[in-house]
């Protein structure tokens, strides 16, 4: 079978929305599948150091061989430039939201599109150009599945399959973009609801990474085939031989905080702090690892809490060894959030503390309960999930359950947990490939 992969973010390029295509790119090939990638050849952020090309598929750059991505594989990649500010940096905080509203209703009324719509624009006219010529040079695809990381995916997905007959697969990974939340922007808004709806109306199967996600699409659009496809972790990729400190329980947590999820963090820190001040637990023997560029907000969390004692930081790490760092932690953090508006978030970390085989402590912002954080570990036992919006029963369960880890980890120098195989199953990319590699043959057997 012939696979067309439609992606924005792609290695060498380090955001972690590149992960699920590269997966899934690999482990269909690994099946069997032709699979032909085709990414913008832009680069989110800075490439990865560790990056090795996988030969067992084609990758092809959109933008061409001047792009990032393909200049990065030639060696001629001069090095990452930062993005720049906001123009409306400038102005007073209170100013910029203001004037920033100001500014999109002139534009509406000028019909003027913002620039991140006029660079999609211009990206699928690029897209649109590669996918003419592979159909002029006899190529042909059975099944072309394009996931959502930026909207000009949508309509390259729907017009590939147009073109070559194809099934079409549409890949919805975040609800903030079709619902057009990822920018605050009226023109944004119009833009994604519409190129969401030509995938609900066209595509052959919209999958999500979340059942509230999956839940939401079917909402908009009733009629659609939609299916949970979860993200997940590289489950084929061997695990070094690394052991915790004895004598401390240890947390972790990697990456950038939002400000969404600080209430959450907060939580922990204030959680750690009475646990401390009942004698439940001894600070000497507690320690919370943080990798990554916001340690100033973890170390404001930990001093109004009165444990910044406990906090240790771990500075900027490359991929391997933050994964070392996690493997030497006895809980792996998960900071996120569960509103009204935006459910079934399932961030890239959670999927992370089920690779490196620990109890995952998922701690959730925002105003709704019965998260899908909560609900997975309920199925599965992933470890514990608290909710702010539930605090007056989760704040004790979350100090029993964090001072029955402390007991045994004092007691046998070491936690029994081992991530059940029901957990590791679902989550593992090898199974959810495998899942999309059926689905991918069922389409193509009801023509």
């Amino acid at each position: 079978m012939n696979v067309l992969l439609i992606t924005t973010f792609f290695p060498p390029d380090t955001t972690i929305a590149n992960v699920r295509a590269f997966m899934f790119a690999k482990h269909l090939a690994a099946f069997g599948e032709n699979v032909t990638v085709l990414r913008s050849g832009e680069f989110e952020l800075a490439p990865f150091d560790e990056y090795e090309r996988d030969n067992s598929f084609e990758v092809l750059s959109a933008l061409g061989k001047n792009s990032d991505a393909e200049k990065f594989e030639r060696g001629e990649y001069s090095g990452f430039q930062p993005t720049s500010r906001s123009r409306f940096h400038s102005l007073p905080r209170l100013l910029r939201k203001p004037v920033k509203a100001v500014m999109d209703t002139a534009k509406i009324i000028t019909g003027t599109p913002p620039k991140c719509i006029r660079h999609q624009c211009c990206v699928l006219k690029y897209q649109k150009r590669l996918i003419d010529r592979l159909y002029s040079a006899g190529r042909r695809f059975d099944v072309v599945f394009s996931t959502c990381g930026s909207v000009e995916n949508i309509y390259a997905g729907n017009y590939a399959a147009q073109r070559f007959g194809a099934k079409w697969i549409m890949d919805f990974r975040d609800s903030m973009i079709m619902r057009g939340e990822m920018n605050d922007d009226a023109w944004w808004n119009v833009y994604a609801k519409k190129a969401t709806l030509c995938a609900l109306k066209n595509a052959d199967c919209i999958t999500a990474v979340s059942a509230d996600l999956a839940n939401e699409l079917k909402d908009m659009y009733p009629s659609a085939n939609v299916k949970v496809l979860y993200n997940g972790f590289d489950d084929t990729q061997p695990l070094p031989d690394v052991t915790t400190d004895r004598g401390v329980l240890s947390f972790c947590y990697t990456g950038r905080l939002y400000d969404d999820r600080k209430p959450a963090l907060n939580a922990l820190a204030k959680c750690l702090s009475e646990l401390i001040k009942s004698n439940k637990i001894n600070r000497n023997k507690i320690r919370f690892a943080y990798a990554g560029s916001s340690f100033d907000a973890f170390e404001a969390a930990f001093a109004k809490a009165g444990i910044s004692d406990v906090l240790v930081n771990k500075g900027y790490l490359s991929k391997s060894d933050t994964f070392i760092l996690q493997l030497e932690s006895d809980i792996h953090t998960v900071l996120s959030w569960n509103t009204n508006n935006s459910r079934g978030i399932l961030t890239g970390k959670f999927y992370e503390g089920i690779k490196a085989g620990k109890p995952v402590l998922a701690l959730l912002a925002g105003d709704t309960p019965n998260s899908e954080l909560l609900q997975l570990q309920r199925q599965y036992g992933y470890g514990f999930c608290y909710e702010n919006c539930t605090q007056s029963t989760s704040m004790p369960q979350m100090k029993e359950y964090i001072t029955k880890l402390y007991r045994e980890k004092m007691t046998r120098g070491k936690l029994s947990y081992v991530p059940s195989k029901e957990l590791y199953d679902a989550f593992g990319y090898t199974h959810i490939s495998r899942h999309l590699d059926d689905m991918m043959h069922e389409l193509t057997t009801q023509r």
